[in-house]
C-alpha cells in the first residue's frame, strides 16, 4: 500500500527540472505548509484557517476535514515567477474500510498555494469537473458558488446512496399463457452520469423482452418491454430474471407470471 501511495506522489511531480527557487521563498512556503498541516495533526482546524487565502476561506470552512497522524516533507512545483505553487504532501491518516475496520493509509494530498502581500496562502482553484464512477463529468458554467455546491454534494454521497439513485418501477409483470399480452417496467437514472440498461431472463417460447433505450444520461428513463405472443394455450411456469444496470453492476430481480386459461385452472383443482 505504501509503495502505491509513493508512486502516486512521484507521478504528480513535473516531468522536467524546474528553476531552483530563491532560498528565502522556498523556506517561507515550506514553513507555512508545515504549520498548516501541523494544525491538521493537532486537530485545530480553526488555527489552519490563518494559512488560507481570503477568497478560499468559505470553501475551506465548508469542506470535510480529517485529522492526520503525521505528514512528510512536501514536493513543490513553482510557477508564475515563484508566486504560485502546486504542492504534494504525503500524510498518514486512519481510514475506516468495511470489513477491515480502521487502517492506516498514506495518501498524497495535492494543494495549491499563492503568494499574497509577502505571505504564502493555501487556496482553492474551482474545478470545472468532478470525478465519478462514470468518469469526469463537466460542471455547467454557472457561478462559482453553485458549481462548488454541486461538487461538494456529490462527494458527500455514500455508496449506498449512490446505488439507490437508479430506480425500477416494479418487480413483477403479469402476462398470459393463452393470449397476447404485454407489460412495461420503467428504469430511471437519477445519477449525475450515464448508465447502461440490459436484461437477463430465461427463454420462454413466444416471450420477447427488450429495452427501448439502453444508454441513459442523467435524469433519463428507459422502458423494459415484455411482449408475450403464446404459440399455444399450454400453461407456462413463472420465471425470474434481472434488469442489469452498469457501471454499478446493479441487478433488479423481476418475476414474470403467466395467467392460465380457465379450463386449465379447473383441471389443476381437480388434480
Amino acid at each position: 500500500m505504501r509503495c502505491l501511495h509513493v508512486s502516486l506522489a512521484l507521478a504528480c511531480l513535473p516531468l522536467f527540472a524546474q528553476e531552483k527557487p530563491p532560498a528565502e521563498v522556498d523556506e517561507a512556503l515550506r514553513g507555512r505548509i508545515s504549520k498548516f498541516y501541523q494544525a491538521h495533526v493537532d486537530g485545530k482546524f480553526r488555527s489552519a484557517e490563518q494559512f488560507v487565502a481570503e477568497d478560499s476561506k468559505d470553501f475551506f470552512f465548508e469542506m470535510e476535514k480529517q485529522r492526520y497522524l503525521s505528514f512528510q516533507e512536501p514536493q513543490i512545483t513553482y510557477s508564475d515567477g515563484f508566486t504560485k505553487a502546486k504542492v504534494i504532501t504525503v500524510v498518514k491518516a486512519e481510514r475506516r474500510i468495511a470489513r477491515l475496520g480502521n487502517v492506516v493509509a498514506t495518501p498524497p494530498i495535492p494543494s495549491t498555494w499563492k503568494l499574497e502581500n509577502g505571505q504564502w496562502y493555501w487556496c482553492h482553484i474551482a474545478e470545472k469537473f468532478v470525478d465519478t464512477p462514470f468518469g469526469r463529468i463537466a460542471i455547467p458554467d454557472e457561478k462559482d458558488v453553485e458549481r462548488e455546491r454541486k461538487i461538494a454534494e456529490f462527494k458527500k454521497v455514500s455508496p449506498a446512496e449512490l446505488v439507490s439513485q437508479v430506480k425500477v418501477s416494479g418487480s413483477a409483470v403479469a402476462l398470459s399463457s393463452y393470449e397476447p399480452a404485454s407489460g412495461v417496467l420503467t428504469v430511471t437514472n437519477n445519477l449525475p452520469g450515464q448508465v447502461t440498461v440490459d436484461v437477463s431472463f430465461p427463454p420462454i417460447e413466444g416471450l420477447t423482452i427488450s429495452v427501448d433505450k439502453k444508454t441513459l444520461k442523467a435524469g433519463e428513463s428507459a422502458k423494459v418491454l415484455f411482449d408475450s405472443k403464446p404459440m399455444s394455450s399450454n400453461p407456462k411456469g413463472t420465471i425470474t430474471g434481472n434488469i442489469v444496470v452498469q457501471p454499478l453492476n446493479q441487478t433488479f430481480p423481476v418475476t414474470v407470471t403467466f395467467a392460465v386459461p380457465r379450463p386449465a385452472r379447473g383441471q389443476d383443482v381437480n388434480h
